[in-house]
């Protein structure tokens, strides 16, 4: 008999979540972390659809007395400052969705780690898993080595894999297939004296800036502390020239909308860089495994889906595993694969879209006549999963978006060769390499 019913590999948003549902149902659940936390981690900014299972999971009001900032809606733009549009969840949502947080994620992740500690999960951090034997239908076998550098090996009915971009066990099982358009890079860091966004709630909103084939995020984290990264081409990063603090802090400086926000503005942090390559699991579940949170799939960050995604995915994920382990039934799993990559391809073609200007035409001057501004907050809230709200109106909206391509009659056109591109250096000087 297996010691556990379920394993779980990573302690993030969505291996705490799905833990924490499964120990409340009775079963017994390890979760194995390689870091201790606190550690740091990038996704700071949560969609007001993950309010519902924060509160189920009991956290609502720990997150909400942790004084996050406040986040009330998106703001998109262009390097150039205009056109602007700001999403406002107040406009079209129920009110429990009107608000969610741009959270700090060392203090966001502990909380959710920890109450899956007192809801009965056996929290092992410092265990970093470095195989996984699946060969045995009927258990799972996972083996690694502590901090301390001492051996483990664990076995259960189940592993689920919420170890994100590490993709432990989908790494193992094969099937990873990688967007061929959306090969980016991020590079950000943490600034302090970045100027507001406005004085009033608007000053918690993400801002998003569009340059040509490149954006930027601007996520205010505290009242002093802004953080501010840039998404670029891979194949642009590499070629450029540039260390990544360069590409970065030439950039900003490049772009006038974002260099009047960051005037006098100081570095707080190191540059991190990220390789944000979008994928999807061509198997994201079998016989004695399941894939959850970026695991299962990750998306090009646009529209801050990471951390919503992984919870969303870790509540649908959840019954499923309940069924299988009290009856043996795989039925709720295909259930979850269907929902999940419904969601992921409705995400997809959105982002994939953002980068063409035809698409920023339209969905930075949005017309209230077409009647798209709720869909349109919809998808920018996390209201993405359910199968046939909005899908009428996001396919109309997706038509606009082509006859503004073949036409320009749907909304005024931006002048794209007047918008700042990613920096780089000059011809004439030596070019670098960036991994």
């Amino acid at each position: 008999m297996s010691d556990h019913d379920l394993i779980v590999v990573g302690g993030g948003p969505a291996g705490s979540a799905v833990a924490t549902l499964l120990a409340r149902k009775g079963h017994r659940v390890t979760l194995l972390e390689r870091e201790t936390f606190p550690r740091f981690q990038i996704g700071e900014s949560l969609l007001p659809y993950n309010n519902d299972l924060l509160r189920e999971l009991g956290v609502w009001d720990e997150v909400a007395a942790q004084g996050f900032v406040e986040k009330h809606g998106a703001e998109f733009t262009t390097g150039t400052g205009g056109p602007r549009a700001t999403f406002r969840f107040s406009r079209t949502l129920e009110e429990k969705y009107w608000k969610t947080f741009q959270v700090t994620r060392a203090v966001f992740d502990e909380i959710l780690l920890r109450n899956a500690a007192r809801n009965g999960v056996q929290v092992r951090e410092g265990a970093a898993v470095r195989d996984v034997d699946l060969s045995d239908p009927a258990r799972a076998k996972v083996s690694g080595v502590t901090s301390d550098g001492e051996p483990f090996e664990l076995e259960g009915r189940f592993v689920l894999d919420a170890s994100g971009l590490g993709n432990v066990v989908g790494r193992k099982v094969g099937g990873r297939v990688e967007d061929a358009v959306l090969r980016k890079v991020s590079f950000f860091a943490h600034y302090e004296g970045v100027a507001p966004n406005g004085e009033d709630i608007e000053a918690g909103n993400t801002v998003i800036v569009a340059i040509r084939g490149a954006w930027f995020w601007m996520i205010p984290l505290t009242a002093t502390t802004t953080s501010v990264g840039i998404v670029v081409e891979r194949d642009h990063a590499k070629s450029c020239g540039l260390s990544p603090q360069e590409l970065l802090e030439q950039s900003i400086a490049s772009t006038p909308y974002v260099a009047q926000r960051m005037t006098g503005a100081r570095r707080v942090s190191e540059v991190h860089a990220r390789k944000d390559f979008s994928y999807s699991m061509a198997k994201p579940f079998g016989t004695n495994y399941a894939l959850v949170g970026d695991s299962a799939g990750f998306l090009d960050p646009i529209f801050s889906t990471g951390v919503f995604v992984a919870m969303k995915s870790a509540e649908l994920v959840a019954p499923a595993l309940d069924d299988y382990l009290r009856t043996g039934s795989q039925a709720g799993f295909r259930a979850y694969t269907k929902a999940l990559r419904r969601a992921l391809a409705r995400y997809f073609e959105f982002i994939e879209n953002f980068y063409h200007r035809e698409f920023l035409e339209v969905f930075l001057q949005p017309s209230e006549r077409f009647g798209l501004l709720d869909p349109v907050i919809g998808v920018l809230a996390g209201r993405i999963f359910d199968r046939n709200r909005d899908w009428f109106k996001l396919r109309f909206f997706f038509w606009l978006v082509r006859m503004q391509k073949l036409f320009s009659v749907i909304a005024p056109e931006i002048s794209w060769a007047a918008l700042p591109e990613p920096a780089r250096r000059h011809a004439h000087a030596s070019e670098g390499s960036l991994a």
